[in-house]
């Protein structure tokens, strides 16, 4: 939750008018901003790999401590930024700081869960994106409404920021490494764990060196999959209050507070979606429906703009494909890779994939510079995640 309100706190930044109070013409500062957000992905996509891997060497627990640390000082220094190249420079850093973050926990779930388990597991850690973005609109909109747009957005980013840096020392007390090293656990119940992880191990389809691994089609193909659905998903997140306020014709706070509902709505469905996925088994065609119900709903929402409930209605349908995909779509790699071989890939997956972070946010920041208006950038999203659900299903190795 605290990785995802660091990432997107952007977001309620801009429709607050952040940019134009550092100094950005009003006439490109969607552009700008578009930019400041894609500069945090392109920075995320170059340690992943290699995080990764160290991650199977020494665990979460050091890594994340220093990863937390950093990301909470850099969201914190934020609040204080006073022109444009100052956020360009902290969002970038800020990319490198959290690469290790989501990475790891999907290399972490596949290590500690078994098979029959994982779907849900996976389910509750990625319900934490819905989850923050309804206390992200729900902080950031009172915060408006106590301080203003302005210094309101300064506020969002020192609070978020320090909620980071309380949050290590919870991960140093709460997570184990690895289950061999689990003191709560009996040696008959660590045994016993590890017996079944071993199995399905050994049980996994593609058994190649981690750099095999890297060359595999599967991968490559779940890595443009992937690039596809996280640039609809950075389009969305990043520009969601600014979009409700477009198309609702509201201020920065009731836009706050209104973008609570798409996450509210995603955040329901993908526990059921996820028991669903453990039940029946089937990740691939899964995932391509998810795909095509947030190709159905931001189509229907940009066609039926002129009716701004209507509107909103089909948006926040499409919330259910754009943030639900993400927990099915990371069974696929863990299910059907080796250890070694799903840390390095699931690193390259995440890392190059996430560069459509990078790409929805321009995409619908110069759209909407162009056009003046948010409707090209939603029909936009819908294209890639249109795509994405049809090129999913020529994945080979896959439930």
């Amino acid at each position: 939750m605290i990785n995802f309100l660091d990432r997107v706190n952007l977001s309620y930044a801009i429709s607050a008018g952040m940019f134009t109070d550092i100094g950005a013409p009003a006439s490109s500062a969607d552009l700008i901003a578009g930019i400041a957000s894609a500069l945090f992905f392109v920075a995320y996509a170059l340690p992943q790999v290699f995080t990764t891997l160290r991650i199977n060497k020494v665990g979460v627990r050091k890594i994340f401590a220093v990863a937390f640390t950093a990301w909470g000082i850099i969201t914190i220094a934020t609040g204080f930024v006073q022109n444009v190249p100052e956020v360009y420079a902290l969002r970038f850093i800020l990319g490198l700081a959290e690469a290790p973050f989501y990475a790891g926990v999907m290399f972490f779930m596949g290590i500690w869960f078994i098979e029959s388990e994982r779907g849900v597991a996976n389910s509750f850690f990625n319900a934490a994106i819905p989850v923050a973005g309804i206390f992200g609109g729900l902080i950031s909109g009172e915060i408006f409404l106590v301080y203003g747009n302005n210094p309101g957005w300064r506020y969002l980013f020192v609070i978020e920021g320090i909620l980071a840096v309380v949050s290590v020392a919870i991960l140093w007390v709460v997570l184990t490494d690895f289950p061999e090293q689990a003191k709560w656990m009996s040696k008959q119940e660590r045994d016993a764990l590890q017996g079944d992880l071993d199995l399905e191990e050994k049980n996994k389809p593609i058994k190649v060196s981690w750099k095999e691994a890297l060359m595999q089609p599967d991968v490559i193909l779940l890595t443009v999959v992937y690039f596809l659905g996280v640039t609809a998903l950075y389009g969305y997140s990043i520009w969601l209050p600014s979009i409700i306020k477009s198309f609702a014709h509201v201020h920065a706070a009731e836009a706050s507070f209104l973008s609570d509902i798409p996450y509210i709505v995603a955040a329901i469905a993908l526990i059921f979606i996820l028991r669903y996925s453990d039940r029946k088994g089937d990740r691939k065609r899964l995932t391509a429906i998810i795909f095509f119900i947030a190709f159905i709903g931001l189509s229907l929402s940009a066609f039926t703009i002129s009716n701004a409930v209507v509107s909103f209605i089909f948006f926040t349908i499409s919330a259910i494909g754009i943030f639900t995909f993400l927990p099915v779509f990371w069974n696929i790699p863990q299910e059907s890779l080796t250890r070694e071989s799903s840390a390095a890939s699931i690193g390259l997956i995440n890392g190059l994939g996430n560069l459509g972070g990078a790409v929805g946010p321009i995409v619908v920041g110069g759209l909407e510079t162009v056009t003046h208006s948010f409707v090209a950038g939603v029909y936009g999203m819908a294209v890639f995640a249109g795509l994405a659900g049809v090129l999913v299903l020529f994945v080979k190795h896959s439930r």
